[in-house]
């Protein structure tokens, strides 16, 4: 079954970061939510929501077995998504630093500046497992320390009026998923994870929108005396605005 996220309404509790200071979002789509700051639907049509704690949390729970997606192109995404080339899950080793750095860029480094940095790695992972033996109930798993209980995770919701910033944080990368560097929020649709449905059209149909000349629009008077522009009257007080047209009445012939 497809695991829907945590939706923050008043009902259920949530975790609340007065200030979110974190620097990804998703622009999310539906008609039930409401920003945080105004408590307002937007009328966008969307809300920025922080999404720092969803993308670990996608990547666990597909882990675990669960189904992250609602359709079938998620699906084909679901297996190439990752949290990036330098994100926590490709450093949680001491050595993967090596890893992150290319052949060339290894030999600019002695021997000792390599050790320092090595153990300065290992120093950061024993930190964090500390750490989280002490918060263990935010960060639950020893194995994958940066995965956060889905109770505390960060749903800081606002829409683009009260923080326009928002945009700046919720771009894709065109080159980083072709090089198949897939945030999980952008393999399974999590944009569209609250409706269930993604807004696709047909290519063919969309690449020839405005490519087509527009048809005049010709027009057949059925007046049997059509309107000219030398029947416009001025007003009574004398206006420059053209009044309602006045049709001719034609007499009998002059004796």
């Amino acid at each position: 079954m497809y695991r829907q996220p945590c939706l923050t309404t008043r009902a259920t509790p949530y975790w609340i970061e007065p200030q979110c200071h974190h620097l990804t979002m998703a622009a999310i789509y539906h008609d039930t939510l409401r920003c945080m700051r105004c408590e307002r639907q937007p009328p966008e049509g969307f809300l920025y929501r922080c999404t720092v704690d969803r993308e670990p949390l996608i990547l666990s729970a597909k882990a675990k077995g669960d189904r992250v997606t609602f359709d079938s192109l998620g699906d084909a995404f679901a297996e190439e998504m990752t949290l990036g080339r330098f994100g926590p899950d490709a450093r949680r080793k001491q050595h993967s630093f090596l890893n992150e750095i290319t052949p060339e860029e290894i030999t600019s480094y002695t021997l000792e500046q390599l050790s320092t940095i090595l153990e300065q790695r290992k120093n950061v992972i024993d930190d964090q497992r500390r750490e989280c033996y002490r918060t263990g109930k935010i960060y639950p798993d020893d194995t994958m320390p940066w995965v956060r209980q889905e109770t505390h995770e960060c749903q800081h919701v606002v829409c683009h009026q009260c923080y326009p910033r928002g945009r700046e944080k919720s771009w894709v990368s065109l080159n980083g998923v072709l090089n198949g560097d897939i945030l999980p929020t952008v393999a399974t649709g999590f944009s569209f994870s609250y409706s269930g449905s993604r807004p696709c059209a047909d290519a063919n149909v969309v690449r020839n929108i405005g490519c087509r000349a527009v048809p005049l629009v010709r027009i057949t008077h059925t007046d049997p005396f059509p309107l000219r522009p030398a029947l416009l009257t001025l007003s009574s007080h004398g206006s420059t605005r053209r009044g309602l047209p006045h049709r001719r009445i034609q007499g009998p012939p002059p004796t």
